[in-house]
């Protein structure tokens, strides 16, 4: 009977992870596809706004929203602030290919 709760229990917990990693996902993909929106209208302000608010929420940034922010500090020439998500980010760059060129493009503007 214990072993069948612990049993229970631990799918229980197994789930609510799951879930709660999906939640994360998908807010982290949605906020990556309102900022490529943005900047493809060249409202690279309201892109580091939206990444601002939302900064706080999220506690992993996917490729995504780290490129697209980026996109949007090259644009902006706010190199201050790429160089800050550089630093964010700069563990992941050996195993990340994606964020390396527009790390580039930022410091090469």
């Amino acid at each position: 009977m214990i072993v069948n709760k612990l049993i229970i229990t631990s799918r229980v917990l197994l789930i609510a992870g799951i879930k709660h990693s999906t939640f994360i996902r998908s807010i982290d993909s949605d906020l990556g596809d309102q900022m490529k929106i943005l900047n493809d209208n060249k409202q690279y302000t309201k892109t580091l706004e939206l990444f601002d608010r939302h900064k706080e929420n999220i506690e992993k940034y996917s490729n995504w929203v780290i490129i697209q922010t980026l996109k949007a500090c090259s644009q902006t020439k706010d190199i201050k602030r790429g160089s800050n998500i550089h630093n964010l980010v700069s563990s992941r760059l050996k195993h990340d290919p994606y964020i390396l060129p527009a790390l580039i493009h930022l410091y090469s503007k």
